[in-house]
């Protein structure tokens, strides 16, 4: 008897554990977005071991988040938070640990016509997606030592929080 009741308990729990909404809420001044290629529409895609960025690698999407009211030192988070972005020493854009680097990122039109905000690093809109050895392409501003890449923009799309002044 006592058994049962202990099954219907632990059931009722997960049941209702089950249909509780995840909270997907958006910190205060906090802006949040997926990044895609307007030129192609692929999505960025997020390696979860080493954090680089990609298009067309068997990765997830990745997510990103930046405090568009701190000017002084704005960070972009990648991963909702985990890890913030930089574009590492080789030129590979990457969202690896938590300590963010010296890299100043924005949202911006930056001469575009579209009203889609693009991704900006230390001001400049471009970026470059060269073919990666195993499949896809990676996404890196400035990599040196790689043939075969295509200069590209990022644009924000999805966004969520507080985005004033732009349009997904």
């Amino acid at each position: 008897m006592l058994s049962s009741k202990l099954f219907f308990l632990l059931f009722s729990s997960l049941s209702s554990a089950a249909v509780i909404p995840r909270d997907n809420s958006v910190p205060p001044s906090y802006c949040c977005f997926t990044l895609s290629d307007p030129s192609t529409g692929k999505t960025v895609q997020q390696s979860t071991d080493y954090g680089f960025l990609y298009f067309d690698a068997s990765q997830p999407s990745g997510s990103y988040c930046i405090n568009l009211a701190d000017t002084t030192r704005p960070i972009l988070w990648g991963d909702g938070f985990n890890n913030a972005c930089i574009i590492a020493w080789d030129g590979h854009f990457q969202c690896l640990d938590p300590t963010p680097g010296d890299d100043k990122w924005a949202l911006g039109h930056n001469g575009s016509s579209s009203s889609t905000p693009l991704l900006l690093h230390n001001g400049s809109p471009t970026y470059q997606a060269c073919p990666n050895t195993s499949g896809g392409e990676f996404i890196s501003s400035g990599a040196t030592g790689v043939s075969g890449c295509r200069n590209i923009q990022l644009e924000a799309t999805g966004l969520k929080g507080t985005c004033t002044g732009f349009t997904s």
